[in-house]
């Protein structure tokens, strides 16, 4: 297998809220001042730990909510990566809209801070209360436009699709009403129940796959039609805004990750940190790691690079396996080609958007 260069981004995980979502299955604790100062010092134990001595290209502070920490605690994290920020592309931090203060919208500045992602989740107060948002849109647009007096110029909106009693006519005003505000880079991801959610315990059901495919086809002909690009399943952005941090995962290229739960991928190793407080408050970080070998590798390296529309690129798969992808696979992927969910371009395999929307059957096909 080609050796794997260092990795060059780094994902950072603040897992405090001041309230937790009904449908949040990411590593998340409700917020108190004095854990989240124990939990910063040994986040910085972790990070010194990694020993990173280059440059890196893209950091990525996702939560929980980042922006729960108080501005004293979110400026000490702010220092604390401040060191490997010199020469960075893309530096992403994730918000809520209620606690994007101007305060820490000048922290971000200061520290070097160049994109932000908005969990908006619904332009609907009705449907933000149901999710236990405890903001209004017009909070969100608030956040936003201060962002934007600041100089922010790179802002991503997530909105969460497929959820109970919403109507086609609702997607269309949260598309409608994102445009308006016309930010650079969109996510809109379906909704899944996982276990222990208060939505499981709940009850509550996922929609059927042809209603949120209906969801997905509204989004798609809105955003594409005002200039959006859907450069990944789940993803559209404006020209030269592409998440260049999560471009990283979707390429199959290596990174750092740190904090309650985070996964990491480095030297051939993918691995994963605890999600149980206590332990990572004494040091014991890792849960899990495994070096993965040459075929789960091409598994990952084709699931990933099928849910972008630079494609999975054959040059490089033969680079990096010294196997021919489309040689082992011609009649599979011709068979796609035929059915226009594949596209063959610059020596890659691409999506078509009806490959996108049924991508699961075609990666099952090419990692048997």
């Amino acid at each position: 297998m080609k050796k794997i260069n260092k990795p060059l981004s780094l994902y950072i995980h603040i897992p405090f809220c001041h309230d937790i979502c009904g449908y949040c299955d990411f590593a998340k604790i409700r917020y108190f001042s004095d854990v989240a100062d124990k939990y910063l010092f040994y986040l910085k134990k972790e990070l010194d730990s990694l020993k990173i001595g280059h440059p890196l290209n893209t950091i990525y502070i996702g939560g929980g909510t980042p922006t729960a920490l108080s501005d004293k605690q979110f400026k000490e994290l702010m220092e604390m990566i401040k060191p490997y920020t010199k020469d960075i592309k893309e530096y992403t931090v994730e918000a809520n809209p209620e606690s994007l203060t101007k305060e820490k919208l000048l922290l971000m500045k200061d520290g070097g801070v160049n994109r932000l992602s908005i969990g908006v989740e619904s332009t609907n107060d009705k449907i933000l209360s149901f999710l236990n948002r405890k903001h209004t849109f017009e909070d969100a647009r608030k956040a936003y436009l201060e962002a934007l007096s600041l100089g922010f110029d790179n802002i991503s909106f997530d909105l969460i699709l497929g959820l109970p009693n919403v109507t086609k006519k609702m997607i269309k005003e949260d598309i409608d009403n994102i445009i308006k505000l016309n930010p650079e880079h969109i996510s809109c991801y379906s909704l899944t129940i996982h276990e222990n959610t208060k939505f499981y315990i709940d009850g509550i059901k996922e929609v059927e796959p042809d209603i949120s495919r209906e969801m997905y086809d509204i989004i798609e002909d809105h955003l594409t039609s005002n200039g959006y690009i859907h450069y990944e399943v789940s993803n559209w952005c404006k020209p030269g805004h592409k998440s260049l941090h999560n471009m990283t995962y979707w390429k199959d290229e290596q990174y750092y990750a740190i904090g309650l739960g985070a996964a990491f991928y480095v030297d051939n190793v993918r691995g994963t940190n605890t999600r149980n407080l206590t332990k990572y408050l004494s040091g014991e970080f890792l849960e899990e790691q495994n070096e993965i070998s040459k075929k789960e590798d091409m598994n990952y390296f084709i699931m990933l690079n099928l849910r972008t529309n630079e494609g999975l690129s054959l040059d490089s798969f033969i680079e990096r396996f010294n196997i021919n992808l489309y040689e082992e696979k011609k009649e599979i992927v011709d068979s796609f080609v035929k059915q226009k969910l594949l596209i063959i371009e610059n020596n890659s395999l691409i999506p078509t958007y009806a490959g996108m929307m049924i991508l699961d059957l075609i990666i099952l096909a090419l990692i048997k």
